[in-house]
């Protein structure tokens, strides 16, 4: 079929949609690429690149991925056969943008239907997402930005309070994920660090984390993926230099403390997943101007969750930093300059309210006290391996 795709209010391209493989098959019209989603804008540029591809591309990962935690079990219970069909339940709407597609001559509006500023249904898709109960459920309302949620993590969009709040579970044996992502949340309001701020809830019996989207109706993330590649990199330029430069050529303020902000937190919770798509910025889809970096998010996959006790080390590791998916935490910070200003002495105290929140949590994470014994010595060892590098 025929559709267009848009950027809230404004057309994008006409649009040849293949519905049974769930695919775009063909670009009959370009109107306006500078309103495009970055990556598509970056393949435009390049002429050994299909324009059909990438957007397909650009569309897939729009979806929940096929390996997100009991994929099987969500998709049986929405009764869909694969993430992919998801994406034309709801025009392909997100809560992290405002992109979005509709059949040609369909007379719907932005207005009509964003998530943004229109209340959806969700009950059903939380139970669906987070409870073993394989009773009978009520019907999901596939109308919602739940169908564009990217990660391996269950995760579900709700409404509390008009808010749209994210909701997360956890992957790893552990299930240290939400408390983690409380633990950024902590380090990065006492430092000041610009940050998304997760509380931690208990659902069906589960463990979870719960944020405010940071994105509002008029904005869009753009992944650090994107705007490194928006630019040819030169040889003699770091990943992270090259990615600062491009952040102040399009006047983001603050761009390296802020940067090298979000590096400082993950040596110390020693996060190993900071891949690019989960830091950005902050785009205006309306004048196109570039607002600000993203602020902190995503900081689950951290305080060795993925290891048993027995292999737990917090003296070093390895993490990701810009495209070197195995650097070591130890390096992290070789040439920051901005480290003068963090004032270690706010992290007093941290130990001893992580413990807390560790026991307070425990009867649903099921961890043992010798686990949470070494992560609070391990946090104290980050948080002195911190102040020796600021000292030094």
């Amino acid at each position: 079929m025929r559709c267009i795709l848009l950027n809230k209010n404004t057309t994008i391209a006409l649009i040849e949609y293949n519905t049974d493989h769930n695919a775009i098959v063909d670009i009959y019209d370009v109107y306006d690429i500078k309103y495009a989603p970055l990556s598509i804008q970056n393949a435009n540029k390049d002429k050994s690149k299909s324009l059909v591809k990438e957007l397909n591309n650009w569309l897939k990962n729009r979806g929940i991925p096929s390996w997100r935690k009991d994929i099987e079990h969500l998709l049986e219970k929405l009764n869909v056969s694969s993430p992919e069909e998801l994406i034309n339940k709801s025009f392909a709407l997100s809560l992290s943008d405002q992109y979005w597609m509709k059949e040609e001559n369909d007379t719907i509006t932005w207005n009509d239907i964003n998530f943004f500023t229109n209340d959806f249904q969700y009950k059903a898709y939380l139970k669906a997402s987070f409870s073993s109960d394989d009773s009978e459920n009520e019907k999901i309302d596939l109308h919602s930005p739940n169908n564009t949620t990217d990660g391996m993590i269950q995760k579900a969009w709700i409404i509390e309070d008009e808010k749209r709040v994210l909701i997360k579970g956890s992957y790893t044996h552990s299930r240290q994920e939400p408390i983690n992502e409380w633990l950024g949340s902590n380090i990065s309001r006492r430092l000041g660090f610009d940050h998304c701020n997760y509380d931690i809830d208990v659902i069906d019996n589960k463990l979870v984390s719960k944020c405010e989207n940071f994105v509002k109706e008029n904005q869009e993330i753009i992944t650090a993926n994107d705007v490194f590649f928006t630019r040819k990199q030169n040889n003699h330029t770091s990943d992270m230099e090259h990615y600062i430069k491009i952040l102040k050529r399009y006047g983001i303020k603050d761009a390296r403390k802020n940067v090298e902000n979000m590096f400082i937190l993950d040596f110390l919770i020693m996060n190993y997943d900071r891949h690019m798509k989960n830091y950005g910025i902050i785009r205006d889809v309306d004048t196109l101007k570039w607002i600000k970096v993203a602020p902190i998010f995503d900081n689950g996959q951290a305080m060795q969750c993925d290891k048993l006790i027995n292999e737990m080390n917090f003296e070093d590791g390895k993490g990701k930093f810009f495209k070197n998916t195995d650097k070591k935490f130890s390096n992290y910070l070789q040439g920051f300059k901005t480290l003068q200003s963090i004032d270690i002495t706010k992290l007093d105290g941290l130990a001893n309210e992580y413990r807390e929140i560790l026991y307070k949590y425990q009867e649903y994470t099921e961890i043992s006290n010798e686990r949470i014994a070494k992560l609070v010595n391990g946090l104290k060892t980050r948080i002195d391996y911190l102040n020796k590098y600021i000292n030094k």
